[in-house]
């Protein structure tokens, strides 16, 4: 049967070592694992952004299809909807994937077209999201698993996700930043097959910004100020004046996500100072604590829902991680 039509599958090698997780991959990036549309780059670059969300399980680390699928359309949204990249080779009869269809309906020349997906409304959203997440089960999910030779994850198409393999897990977290340059590197020459000259004009960037970093986190600095009294620069510890701003403790372009468990609040010149890089190692005990104190004195919803799969080494992991992959310390000290 065809990987495409795959309805589950099941983890072949628990304990695969990373000589064979590196063939695997560079297949998948390669020329000859067949690809008709980007889908596959689409799905991959989807389970790194979504690597810290996942929730543990005896098999491996679970993580739902609409996690993976709202990422996916976001990622896609941008590339068709904003930089107007075709991403499939034309078969005779469309030069149009389904999933870049469901986009462009979704458009319909209307305002929409000027707008980032976060800043739909949720209905059409939802919509969206629910088109684009059928469409990949059917034509991707099977495809991807038969192409790591079942080593990668487990999944049934009528359950609500799939179960990444521990040691796969790890090893993504690991080369995190390596493999999300591979996945762009091989996504934009297949791109550049596709596309007209002029629309393949800074490719990558326009690839590594399809995710697009949340605009406006005042939402998170009401919470971590008003309900949670901070009040004090997590890192000089002067206290806060007129400008505050919201810093990702591990920045977002290792993390590529938003999350109130990985925030503080910063006067501007350590935000400023910090830049892209890791606080020392001192802080993450810090942020251990002030995260447990958030879980213990709030019953709000909204909070909770944030720190959903999150463990009280997590951090921890997302730091030598980060670390691993080059990205830079910082002394914070004053």
């Amino acid at each position: 049967m065809a990987g495409w039509n795959l309805q589950r599958g099941v983890i072949t090698d628990y304990n695969p070592d990373e000589e064979k997780l590196w063939s695997l991959f560079n297949y998948v990036f390669s020329d000859a694992c067949s690809k008709r549309n980007t889908y596959k780059f689409g799905f991959i670059k989807s389970l790194l952004d979504n690597a810290f969300n996942g929730m543990e399980n005896s098999e491996g680390i679970f993580f739902s299809y609409s996690q993976i699928f709202a990422r996916f359309a976001e990622n896609y949204w941008n590339l068709v909807v904003k930089y107007d990249l075709r991403q499939m080779r034309s078969d005779g009869k469309s030069v149009y994937s389904n999933v870049e269809k469901i986009l462009k309906e979704a458009v319909d020349n209307s305002v929409c077209a000027f707008l980032e997906f976060s800043s739909l409304d949720v209905i059409k959203q939802s919509s969206v999201i629910s088109r684009v997440a059928s469409e990949c089960r059917k034509y991707v999910v099977g495809a991807l698993y038969n192409d790591f030779d079942g080593v990668i994850y487990s999944f049934d198409l009528k359950h609500d996700g799939l179960v990444l393999n521990y040691r796969v897990y790890e090893f993504m977290l690991k080369y995190k930043s390596e493999l999300e340059r591979l996945n762009y590197y091989s996504w934009a020459k297949f791109l550049e097959s596709v596309n007209e000259d002029n629309a393949v004009v800074h490719l990558l960037n326009k690839l590594e910004f399809a995710t697009p970093r949340r605009s406006d986190l005042s939402i998170y600095r009401e919470i971590l100020r008003m309900e949670f009294e901070e009040n004090t620069c997590f890192y000089c510890g002067r206290k806060l004046g007129n400008k505050i701003h919201v810093d990702h403790f591990i920045p977002w372009s290792f993390v590529k996500d938003d999350k109130l468990w990985n925030f503080v609040l910063a006067c501007p010149a350590c935000n400023e100072r910090k830049n892209n890089r890791l606080p020392n190692r001192e802080f993450l005990a810090v942020i251990e604590d002030r995260n447990k104190q958030i879980i213990r004195k709030t019953n709000n919803r909204i909070v909770l829902n944030e720190f959903s799969g999150y463990s009280d080494d997590l951090l921890i992991k997302m730091w030598n991680y980060a670390k691993m992959s080059g990205v830079k310390e910082y002394s914070l000290k004053t």
